[in-house]
């Protein structure tokens, strides 16, 4: 057998001495093992002392194996894996490496790895795939799966795209290429069963004096047992990682926030509701908890053993839920008079007192599903559910009628509706002629909105102020009844809560749990109610037919009936007092007589006194017991010591020399000391059987000798590191070494006095100073790593400081690699990230990081919110920018924790900067420890990164844009006109120019060609049609964008149509809210805050109410908004005319004429410029006629003014332009510009290149300079015009407007005469 991977093996007593244990190739045979173990000193004496080191594979064919598991591991399995790898071949086996390194990865058992074999084609592998852009190079490229014409794909960006793709299909990256599920079953051959005899070899030798006179014992695994034939719905118990309660209360309560939040999923919320309807009387808390773990049937450990005769199955977790755990404490407070009023002393002040209170607490506590149980059969625990017979009807209509707080009637309701609670009547009508079934839930849900929404609606608005809204209402009563009727059976597959989403959406956590537990009282109310009056009638029925029947009941009968309950913890505390001095004097009977009798007290009578609670003290008697432990002396030779703990019990197993073995926890705070004794031994521990109970004297001895036998012999410690920095004394070390020679030299000195690192933490040293090149900060590196001694104490060098060192290096090796170009780009350095996307010391261009860093913050937020999502909730990544800002070489560090909604990268740098700008702690704590200044200085450090740093990031961004969009098609070959050429190539030179200009400072760059320069027509075209379709619109009373959707056609007969406000943040402030609310917030009832969701017919008999009805209780199947709602607008088209009304409180409908209002259109300062270009200190800008006031309206601020006072200078970030300072007359303006044309052109403006000879030399392809283009236009304007005829020829209408006239006129030809028979003969 070949070696696929190697186990070492050790001897604990070996170990302890400082020897070597024994590395030992897999898959092996019985008599390899059994010779090794001969080696170690190991044999069926000392089987306790064996235990596995370490790991490691082949370097030639590698395995990476999780270490924690394989030390978990038995040999068997290991050796049983080991020959199932050996099969593999060398892409399967690379495969299964990138499996196990993933960041994601499913393994979590050596089981599930032995059955890897059997599903080779769970996963995708690409082993040459290790980043986004190959990953993107390989689906367009290589994968055959993008179909797409060669030249298209010049322009897709393959990180992006790459990227892109890894989200969409949860792929990761690996140091052994790229992975991905393929959509396959995982097959569950192996895991969970016993390993094939034919695989099993761990066998200890026989003793080495016993060797020839006895057989090796086989130490055999116990067989699993077999799985039952139908597996229960799965159990997921919380698991808590907390070790004290404060911090595992807090686990539990942060899960009950996560739960509520995530709870408002239709089918989430059904099954919620269903676990509600099982466990009424519990909490909520607990109700949710029992939810969320899976919980159909739930007891504790007693309850299930004592009351069912079941036990929970070995290796089951508890269900997590919280019980009181109220304590008392003295506190000083008033002293009251018996009038209730405070005492005063003489001086007119309050006397206090010491009073004992109780303040009520919580603890976790497990209980089990049924589903994790084994034994008898369940009894009928449940709820019978009605069969629907008349009988059991009448009598639950009965308890209904008696469980209402008003009257109950049938009557014929109009409308269809199958009832209704008057609220000014103060009763309830259901429809008659219902099914019973039908009947009953009307009923209970008519019950609820009684019971919860009894508010006279003519009282005061004070007292109406804690009546929740219709829909909450409405959600209420729905959820009571459904609940209320999965107690008692009653069909719900007809119910539907769709509509939670919405109503949940914008409520705070506190307003949501409030309603939930509204909703659980209510319904645990008319469970017990119901119940009580079910039970009064089915007396009364049963007490009819025994006076109708007369007849005495057998004895077989009576010795049927179900003993009473247990009523100890009923009892008062005297009487509870008076049963424990009873069970106490009964176990002193118990130890008299064992001691009368064997001289000895029996193991029976020590575990009945533990199961009590007791202790047997030195001198024979009983005492109650504090915190409880025992030792038991087991079969095997060793000692199992336990003692009490905050959730269940800590175990220690020690060897016959009191040495510690091995230990543990048994979370069961519910387990007596005897119970968690067989507990552990028959699961957990194994060791056989118990043959001596160690208590009193024995057991102070017993723990004395433990403490003797593993006291640490305390090792002299090293002396004081004192660091590389005290002996240096600021002296200069080899200063024209080498890196790599001065570290080496920094190393020897700092280990002068005895060895302080490892040979790995050298290495890495000597990486660290050859990539830094900084003396100091090797300095402070060997410092940290002498001062710490991990890898000389733990014999290997501590992971996390590791490969903070090695990111350290990559970034260090990419800042090398940063040489800055004046006119680039910035440049974004990945320091260190948490996502697998990203590798320490990767480089991008800003716009690229972007970009990504958006995609990965948005990816990582939608991959935590699937319900089995179990990763972190954030990924860390620091990033570093390096840039050219004002002329001068710069760098700014960061960190983005992607998932946080923060988005892009220039997003984040934002909204960081803008809280801290705002924040007032931040602020108060500035002030408080630096002082005002540092106040100052911190104020204007963030307005320059805002203003200035961000802006001059989104231009570059922005830049970069245009040269990828200007790029594609000229690299793509498609076919361009000469004009496109030339454009393009325009966009790339200005590209180009801008960036050295921007780096530099000058932030109001050049205006950007544009298509229009050349092509004009094209442009005029387009907004010929713009208009006519804004004319169109208007005309047939829609929106461009409904009347575009609708074929460019009016509504040929009446409509109504509902709009709502879209999903998200920002459309909180209109959603759900009153017309008066949003007149007060000063908002409007805005077409454009709105989507259109429905459009049907409008009928004769259709009506507001109708619609509000339908839109709530009986949604058309093509209907996809949330039911209507305030804040919804009905639009009613009719008659050539359409009405707006908006849904406001209690259903009614207020007109809203300004939801059609168009906003007049304003022009642009582009549409309005003169031709004049004005010339200041800052540079050269274009004027337009706009005032100030209109500038600012469109979002210009003032920027600086002319040095004559004339023109100011109004810019945005992006765009720059010059207006006049002072209001002047159109007509002098024109007349100015006349004269200006005449009389100023100046030589530089004549001797420039015209646009037709640019036109001429950019239709050939030439690539023209934009400053050409600019001069040349400047001429132009300049130029006299040419007298213009006095009539202008009418523009021609566009070809879709003749098209579209052609179809009117078509409609108004009389139809064509239809072809006779005769004519067809």
């Amino acid at each position: 057998m070949s070696e696929v991977f190697s186990i070492l093996l050790h001897n604990r007593q070996r170990y302890e001495q400082g020897k070597e244990g024994l590395w030992f190739s897999l898959p092996t045979t019985t008599e390899k093992l059994q010779e090794a173990l001969r080696e170690i000193g190991i044999s069926a004496d000392n089987p306790q002392d064996f235990f596995l080191y370490d790991y490691r594979s082949p370097q030639e064919r590698p395995i990476k194996l999780p270490r924690d598991l394989v030390l978990s591991a038995d040999v068997d399995e290991l050796n049983f894996l080991a020959a199932r790898l050996e099969k593999l071949d060398a892409a399967e086996l690379a495969e299964l490496n990138a499996a196990l390194t993933s960041p994601q990865s499913d393994f979590h058992s050596i089981g599930q790895i032995i059955d890897y074999p059997d599903n080779v084609d769970y996963y995708v592998h690409l082993p040459d795939v290790t980043g986004t852009g190959q990953l993107g190079d390989y689906y367009l490229n290589r994968s055959g799966m993008v179909d797409m014409p060669e030249e298209w794909k010049v322009g897709i960006f393959l990180p992006r795209f790459g990227l892109h793709i890894a989200n969409t299909e949860h792929g990761v990256f690996t140091d052994y290429g790229y992975l991905v599920k393929s959509g396959d079953e995982w097959q569950r051959v192996h895991e969970g069963q016993p390993v094939p005899e034919e695989y099993r070899v761990m066998a200890y030798p026989a003793p080495e004096i016993l060797r020839d006179e006895a057989p090796a014992r086989t130490v055999q695994p116990e067989a699993a047992p077999t799985a039952e034939a139908a597996a229960p719905p799965p159990v997921v118990p919380i698991i808590l990682n907390s070790q004290n309660s404060a911090d595992r209360m807090k686990e539990i309560t942060d899960r009950l926030e996560t739960g509520i939040q995530e709870l408002f999923e239709s089918e989430r919320y059904k099954a919620y509701l269903t676990s509600m309807a099982k466990f009424h009387s519990y909490s909520f808390n607990n109700t949710l908890l029992i939810a969320m773990q899976g919980g159909q049937l739930v007891a504790g450990y007693n309850k299930w053993r004592d009351d069912f005769h079941r036990k929970v199955k070995r290796g089951e977790k508890g269900i997590k839920i919280l019980a009181p755990a109220p304590y008392k404490v003295k506190k000083e407070v008033p002293k009251l008079d018996e009038q209730g009023q405070p005492v005063m002393d003489k001086d007119g002040n309050p006397v206090t007192e010491k009073k004992e209170i109780q303040v009520p607490a919580f603890k976790i506590v497990s209980v089990f599903d049924v589903s994790q149980t084994e034994g008898e059969p369940l009894p009928s625990i449940g709820v019978d559910e009605l069969a629907g017979n008349v009988e059991q009807y009448e009598d639950f209509f009965k308890a209904l009628e008696q469980t209402s707080p008003v009257p109950m009637a049938f009557e014929d309701i109009p409308g269809g509706s199958h009832g209704y609670y008057h609220l000014t009547e103060k009763r309830i009508a259901i429809q008659e002629n219902m099914s019973e079934l039908q009947t009953l839930k009307t009923a209970i849900h008519e019950i609820a909105h009684a019971r919860l929404h009894n508010i006279d609606p003519e009282a005061p608005v004070t007292e109406q102020a804690d009546r929740p809204d219709s829909r909450t209402r409405e959600v209420q009563a729905e959820s009571v009844a459904y609940a209320v009727c999965q107690h008692y059976g009653l069909d719900t597959s007809d119910y539907s809560f769709g509509y939670v989403a919405g109503w949940s959406s914008g409520k705070d956590l506190k307003e949501l749990r409030a309603s939930l537990e509204t909703i659980r009282a209510t319904a645990h109310e008319l469970i017990t109610a119901i119940d009580g009056h079910l039970a009064e009638l089915q007396q009364q029925r049963q007490a009819q037919q025994a006076v109708e029947q007369t007849v005495e009941p057998t004895v077989e009968q009576a010795a049927e009936q179900p003993a009473p309950d247990s009523v100890f913890s009923k009892l008062p505390p005297e009487q509870q007092q008076e049963m424990t001095d009873s069970v106490k004097a009964m176990l002193q009977t118990l130890i008299d007589a064992d001691v009368k009798s064997t001289g000895e007290v029996t193991q029976g009578t020590l575990d009945a006194i533990q199961t009590q609670g007791f202790v047997l003290s030195g001198d024979g008697t009983l005492q109650r017991a504090k915190a409880q432990e025992a030792a038991y002396r087991l079969e095997s030779g060793n000692i199992l010591f336990i003692q009490t703990s905050e959730n269940g019990f800590d175990y220690t197993m020690y060897g016959p020399d009191y040495k510690e073995i091995d230990g543990g926890q048994l979370d069961n705070t519910e387990y007596s000391l005897s119970e968690a004794r067989d507990e552990i031994l028959s699961g957990i521990a194994p060791q056989g059987h118990v043959t001596e109970t160690i208590t009193g004297d024995a057991l102070e001895d017993f723990q004395e000798a433990v403490e003797q036998a593993n006291a640490i012999s305390v090792q002299p410690e090293p002396q004081p590191w004192n660091g590389i920095d005290g002996l240096l004394n600021n002296k200069p070390i080899m200063p024209e070494a080498t890196p790599t020679e001065r570290a080496n030299a920094l190393i020897d000195w700092a280990e002068r006095n005895g060895q302080r690192m490892g040979n790995e933490e050298r290495r890495l040293i000597v990486e660290y100073a050859e990539a830094v090149g900084d003396t100091d900060k090797v300095i402070e590196l060997i410092n940290r790593l002498c001062e710490q001694g991990y890898e000389m104490q733990h014999g290997h060098m501590d992971d996390f400081v590791r490969s903070k060192i090695e990111s350290e290096i990559a970034v260090a090796k990419a800042e090398q690699q940063t040489a800055l170009d004046p006119a680039a780009e910035p440049v974004v350095t990945i320091i260190w990230s948490e996502s697998p996307h990203l590798k320490d010391g990767q480089q991008m261009p800003l716009h690229e990081a972007d970009t990504i860093f958006k995609e990965l913050d948005s990816a990582k937020r939608y991959e935590r919110e699937q319900p089995d999502y179990k990763g972190s909730w954030y990924d860390k990544t620091k990033f570093r920018i390096d840039f050219t800002f004002q002329g001068q070489p710069d760098n700014y560090e960061g960190r983005q924790d992607f998932g946080d909604g923060d988005g892009s990268l220039i997003e984040h740098i934002r909204g960081y900067h803008e809280y801290y700008a705002q924040d007032e702690s931040w602020k108060n704590h500035v002030l408080k420890h630096d002082g005002p200044e540092a106040w100052e200085a911190d104020k204007a450090q963030r307005d320059m990164l805002l203003h200035e740093f961000v802006p001059y990031m989104s231009l570059h961004c922005n830049l970069a844009a245009m040269e990828h969009e200007a790029r594609r098609p000229l690299q793509s070959g498609e076919t361009l006109t000469p004009e496109q050429t030339a454009y393009f190539n325009a966009v790339l030179d200005y590209v180009k120019e801008c960036r050295p200009l921007l780096n530099q400072g000058q932030y109001h760059l050049p205006e950007p060609p544009q298509l229009s320069d050349f092509d004009q027509s094209l442009q005029d075209y387009k907004k010929q049609i713009e208009a006519e379709l804004e004319q169109e619109a208007a005309a047939a009373g829609l929106t461009v964008e409904e009347y575009v959707a609708s074929d460019y056609e009016a509504p040929a007969q009446p409509n109504f149509s509902i709009y709502q406000v879209p999903p998200g943040p920002e459309g909180r402030d209109l959603r759900y809210r009153s017309y008066e609310e949003l007149q007060a917030d000063g908002l409007l009832v805005d077409r454009k805050n709105y989507q259109l969701v429905y459009t049907a017919p409008l009928d004769k008999d259709t009506t507001l109410d109708e619609i509000y009805r339908r839109f709530n209780m009986e949604h058309p199947a093509d209907y996809k908004g949330h039911s209507l709602s305030t804040g919804d607008i009905v639009v009613f088209r009719q008659d050539g005319k359409q009405t707006a009304y908006y849904v406001d409180e209690g259903a009614d409908y207020r007109q809203v004429p300004e939801f059609f209002a168009q906003p007049e259109k304003q022009l642009t300062p582009d549409e309005c410029m003169t031709g004049e270009q004005i010339q200041t200190p800052r540079g050269r800008f274009y004027l337009t006629d706009r005032s100030r006031e209109q500038m600012e309206a469109a979002g210009y601020g003032f920027h600086h003014q002319s040095e004559d006072g004339r023109y100011l200078i109004m810019a945005n970030g992006t765009r720059v332009f010059a207006i006049p300072a002072q209001p002047e007359s159109h007509i002098k303006t024109a007349e100015m510009s006349t004269e200006q044309n005449y009389n100023m052109i100046d030589g530089m403006m004549n001797n420039a290149p015209s646009m037709e000879e640019l036109e001429a030399r950019a239709k050939a392809g030439e690539q023209i300079s934009l400053l050409d283009v600019a001069e040349a236009a400047k001429a132009e304007a300049k130029k006299p015009k040419q007298t213009q005829k006095t009539t202008q020829k009418q523009k021609k209408p566009s070809i879709r407007a003749q098209l579209a006239a052609a179809k009117e006129e078509q409609k108004k030809r009389p139809p064509a005469r239809e072809k006779s028979k005769e004519m067809e003969v």
